[in-house]
């Protein structure tokens, strides 16, 4: 029922009378919603996809913005008793009174890390976060105030770091993901983030397809290459087939290959099913034969999955010829393929195992292009049908033909 309705933030809602989450996400930004019922609780939506409850309340003159939990797993009771416990009585200090309102970057930032680490991000987020705030934000940010921090002040930073590393996203993501913490948590206003307005992801135009000739070129070098490194040249022909990620293809079990689908437990954006065309299942049941083990790429010397594919790929690559291509470019390439050839941009992004339209945005300039092409194509028949059903083309096919006739005539009788 709430598919079709737009509900503007601070918005009070009946949450006892609605599915949490149906309710439709924000296109940007955040929305808050208001339960009608408990005061002070309020739904955050996001437009990442995050649903929390949060709960607003006086505490000592002051107003305590203190996060209850993850909206699509506490369910409502829960979190309207959380509210109504108070500060005092719940399981997790805010991190309001553990380091009070002039806390540091330096401070909080480990508190806001481990907020993450029961399950919230991947182990890898979680290194590559602990990295970039080690290198980018501590040193140059970590003495600053969270409250006193200011978009000024990030957009300098920025400019500073995206000159000297290409590790910018991350850090940035980082410093954002801080702030809005500390949004949750009472060090800032709401909706203070000075991160705000600063790109995290650059849309290039990554989708570039391969040539036919550089895809025959590949195959052949995979052919040559087959009997030396068979595990390595079956791995990449999967990855050029399927559009998966280097990491979903290596750790393939067979136990999760059922029918035209390898439905992965886990993956980088979570549970996903990759689905195996005729020539990746082939290739599956050929080495289905003669693998061992409960991977399809076993490693060579543990009983676990093989880890690497760089140095093979750079033997491929020099015998292809194709030197500036990169293994992750052959997910690229199966993209832009289907983008091309006029696969909604959605579904591509199903196929990719994409979260949100917004990772597969990359690729719309292809479907533009494909559309403009169809487009030429369809004016160019319509203009030609026009000119042949006109009243001078008619007339000048009628004199040709008759001409023609007289012609005949005349060579008939000489």
């Amino acid at each position: 029922m709430w598919s079709h309705i737009v509900m503007p933030s601070g918005t009070k809602i009946d949450f006892d009378a609605t599915d949490i989450l149906s309710i439709p996400l924000p296109a940007r930004g955040e929305k808050l919603l208001y339960d009608a019922k408990a005061k002070g609780l309020i739904l955050r939506l996001r437009a990442s996809g995050a649903r929390t409850w949060i709960g607003v309340e006086r505490v000592a003159a002051r107003t305590l913005r203190t996060t209850l939990g993850d909206a699509r797993h506490l369910p409502l009771e829960v979190a309207r008793r959380l509210l109504a416990a108070g500060p005092q009585d719940r399981s997790t200090p805010t991190d309001d009174t553990l380091f009070g309102p002039d806390a540091t970057i330096a401070e909080v930032f480990p508190r806001f890390l481990a907020s993450g680490e029961t399950g919230r991000w991947k182990p890898g987020t979680i290194r590559n976060m602990k990295a970039a705030a080690t290198t980018h934000i501590l040193p140059h940010l970590g003495g600053r105030k969270v409250r006193a921090l200011t978009p000024e002040e990030v957009n300098r930073w920025h400019l500073d770091i995206t000159a000297k590393s290409s590790a910018v996203r991350m850090a940035l993501s980082t410093l954002s993901g801080l702030m809005l913490y500390a949004e949750d948590h009472g060090m800032r206003e709401p909706g203070s983030n000075p991160c705000r307005g600063l790109r995290k992801k650059q849309h290039s135009k990554r989708g570039k397809m391969m040539s036919p000739d550089a895809v025959r070129r590949l195959w052949r070098a995979l052919d040559g290459l087959q009997d030396r490194m068979p595990d390595a040249c079956d791995a990449v022909r999967l990855l050029f087939l399927t559009g998966a990620r280097r990491s979903e293809i290596l750790s393939l079990k067979w136990s999760r290959i059922v029918g035209a689908r390898a439905v992965l437990e886990d993956s980088k954006t979570g549970p996903r099913t990759i689905w195996l065309n005729v020539p990746a299942r082939d290739l599956l049941a050929a080495r289905k034969g003669v693998v061992k083990g409960r991977f399809v790429f076993p490693a060579p010397k543990s009983d676990g999955p093989m880890k690497v594919l760089d140095y093979a790929w750079a033997l491929i690559r020099r015998a292809a010829g194709l030197e500036n291509i990169r293994v992750h470019d052959l997910r690229h390439h199966f993209a832009s393929v289907g983008v091309s050839n006029g696969i909604d941009l959605r579904l591509i992004g199903q196929l990719l195992g994409h979260n949100d339209i917004d990772s597969t945005i990359g690729y719309a300039h292809l479907a533009t292009d494909a559309l403009t092409r169809s487009a030429s194509k369809v004016s160019r028949r319509i203009e030609r049908s026009l000119r042949d059903a006109g009243p001078e083309r008619s007339a000048r096919k009628r004199k040709a033909d008759a001409s023609g006739i007289d012609c005949a005539k005349e060579a008939a009788h000489a």
